[in-house]
């Protein structure tokens, strides 16, 4: 029975969706996507599958939720103060943070990158994900070509692709992958006062 109070009512109605969200991240990144029904997610949240629908139509609506959900959080870990800009503190910045995300998300990164190991899963997403890189990718291209970098883009793709590897390897054995190291050597390609005749 819903308590009498409309806030109540709300608090419990967010909590049932967080927790079919969270059991939702758990499921994809252990299992992947298509290998997950609608009856296992129900079960791993604790709820009812007709609880389930009342609040997701599809696992395809589901599976969309997080991905805006996360990258909305990695659109905050790269322009924190939402001013639509990057300069080299906030480009180093950014990499300290995704790191840190990175050792504290183990899970939802899990799913990331099940997700982008998927080509089926990527057909689903490929409207989200079109939209969500949009805005990072053009700030990024504009701050290596404010830079005088002679291809902004292909060093975009770069650190894009960097950054996508190390999280790769952390994910594979967590418990050995040197990431601290790592991340002070990816801060060094890009140091606060670059020397603009080693630019490629």
């Amino acid at each position: 029975m819903c308590p009498k109070t409309s806030e109540q009512c709300e608090e419990i109605r967010v909590g049932a969706r967080r927790k079919i969200l969270d059991a939702a991240i758990e499921c994809f990144a252990a299992s992947g996507y298509h290998a997950v029904s609608i009856s296992d997610l129900a079960r791993h949240a604790g709820v009812s599958k007709g609880l389930m629908y009342n609040y997701f139509s599809s696992k395809e609506e589901l599976l969309k939720t997080i991905f805006d959900e996360v990258m909305a959080e990695m659109m905050d870990l790269f322009d924190p103060d939402h001013s639509g800009t990057v300069n080299r503190d906030t480009l180093s910045g950014y990499i300290s943070r995704l790191f840190t995300h990175l050792k504290s998300n183990l899970t939802v990164w899990k799913m990331y990158m099940a997700i982008f190991s998927q080509p089926a899963v990527m057909k689903i997403l490929e409207e989200e994900i079109r939209t969500a890189s949009k805005q990072p990718l053009e700030m990024a291209e504009r701050y290596f070509k404010e830079q005088e970098y002679k291809n902004p883009a292909l060093e975009v793709a770069f650190l894009s692709t960097l950054i996508s590897g190390v999280t790769y390897e952390y994910i594979a054995d967590p418990e050995n992958y040197p990431l601290n190291l790592i991340k002070k050597r990816i801060l060094g390609l890009y140091p606060k006062s670059p020397d603009k005749k080693l630019k490629k």
